[in-house]
């Protein structure tokens, strides 16, 4: 996200703090031995997704359950694993939900906005790609999620912590860049952003404006 764009949007700031102290308050915990120092995570987590003071029902509700969880995982530490596989597995099956008839899938949704952004139109040709992507990407998220998940209910902390922090990333830049690079070859007749570009268009989208 460019610093034009924390400009316009303060609390996207103090989103994307939270959402990277999450897992660095975790690895905090490993290090001291004190596992219930995890329970201060799900805050973290709940501020990273829906803000510090959220204005909707549903943000409140999530941001109040985080404080309450947080009691809760103070005696059952392992707890504080399970949001982020959760979270990918919820995400995985939205973006399968788009594949139904009647829908658009997720992949061409955020094309769409990048284009609209940009005064840009899409191709229809490549609409059978974004919805080939759309299933690829939900299948991605259910292999990360699942396996989150899996650590988390085995309580490996330490191997948690690298496959959030370094695996999971690394994968997730890797699809990114393997997409922009296949799709330049299969449509080399269409207009494409240069890849710093294309990366820096995608990470100032905000999920609220995919999912209306």
């Amino acid at each position: 996200m460019s610093a034009a764009s924390l400009a316009r949007h303060p609390s996207s700031g103090l989103r994307l703090t939270a959402l990277l102290a999450y897992p660095a308050l975790i690895c905090l915990a490993l290090l001291l031995e004190r596992p219930e120092l995890r329970s201060l995570g799900l805050p973290l987590l709940a501020v990273a997704l829906v803000g510090f003071r959220p204005r909707q029902r549903p943000g409140q509700v999530v941001l109040i359950g985080s404080l309450v969880l947080m009691l809760v995982v103070i005696n059952f530490p392992s707890l504080a694993l399970w949001p982020p596989g959760l979270i990918c597995l919820a995400v995985a099956a939205y973006f399968g939900a788009t594949l139904r008839p009647g829908q658009r899938p997720m992949i061409e949704r955020i094309a769409k906005l990048v284009h609209d952004q940009q005064g840009r139109s899409m191709e229809p040709e490549s609409l059978p790609w974004m919805r080939a992507w759309t299933l690829g990407w939900a299948l991605l998220l259910t292999l990360i999620g699942g396996v989150a998940t899996a650590l988390a209910a085995l309580d490996l902390a330490g191997w948690w912590l690298l496959w959030i922090t370094v695996v999971t990333p690394l994968i997730f830049v890797a699809t990114l860049v393997g997409e922009y690079l296949l799709r330049r070859r299969r449509f080399p007749d269409h207009e494409h952003w240069p890849l710093a570009r294309f990366l820096a268009l995608l990470a100032s989208i905000r999920p609220e404006q995919v999912t209306r």
